[in-house]
């Protein structure tokens, strides 16, 4: 008898969690999908979404100018507006999250047949915007001076600048499918998001055909953000 009152009781404390789970859920839900949408598709939003493209593709042209690489091979922008994580009712200290924001993201692609510590010393004297992290190059050279990529390894190699919103990484030595660098269009579904490429018939696997290495070379801005709840 005992026992079964104790499930009981177990199973109705755990029904009375769920409402409330419900409940504070249904509370804080914040904008639709739709009116989200609405936001992002906006003329405030569409001029700050043109306006950020405009900004990113100078920075890219400068960097192409600049880079003893040479242009990009590709370049791609991709857009995306996603929804926030929500208000986290069982933790009032936790940080406020959006109910969306927006960010742009310009990947430049290149191919370089130069030893990875070489080029690392060309970014060094690069006359570009980035001012890279001199801990994250010297983390990515002693990638090479242990020869980790030789050990079966959970990242690509990358560095990052000072200020963040720039990162290049790059793919290791081998055909590991894991650590190669990805398509960057988005595969889940966002509120409003684009993706294009320039050439657009140009393919990561093509340029893994020539003789080099591939390199990421990536701007990240956020443009636009709808406050939680």
């Amino acid at each position: 008898m005992t026992s079964r009152i104790r499930r009981r009781s177990a199973q109705a404390a755990s029904l009375l969690f769920a409402l409330v789970l419900a409940g504070l859920s249904g509370c804080s839900r914040g904008p639709s999908e739709s009116e989200l949408k609405g936001i992002a598709t906006s003329d405030e939003v569409r001029q700050k979404r043109e306006r950020t493209e405009r900004e990113l593709r100078a920075r890219a042209a400068e960097i192409g100018r600049t880079s003893p690489w040479g242009p990009a091979l590709r370049t791609t922008v991709v857009d995306t507006c996603a929804r926030g994580g929500g208000k986290n009712h069982l933790d009032q200290n936790a940080p406020k999250q959006s109910a969306m924001y927006c960010r742009m993201r310009l990947h430049m692609y290149f191919v370089v047949d130069r030893p990875v510590p070489d080029v690392l010393a060309d970014l060094r004297s690069m006359k570009t915007p980035a001012v890279w992290s001199e801990g994250s190059i010297r983390s990515a050279l002693r990638y090479y001076e242990t020869r980790v990529y030789e050990q079966p390894h959970a990242y690509r190699p990358s560095i990052a600048s000072v200020t963040g919103g720039m990162l290049l990484s790059w793919e290791p030595p081998g055909d590991e499918a894991r650590l190669q660098v990805p398509e960057p269009c988005p595969g889940r579904k966002a509120v409003f998001g684009t993706c294009a490429s320039d050439p657009a018939d140009v393919t990561l696997s093509a340029l893994r055909e020539r003789s080099g290495t591939l390199f990421e070379w990536t701007l990240t801005t956020g443009y636009h953000t709808v406050p939680g709840a």
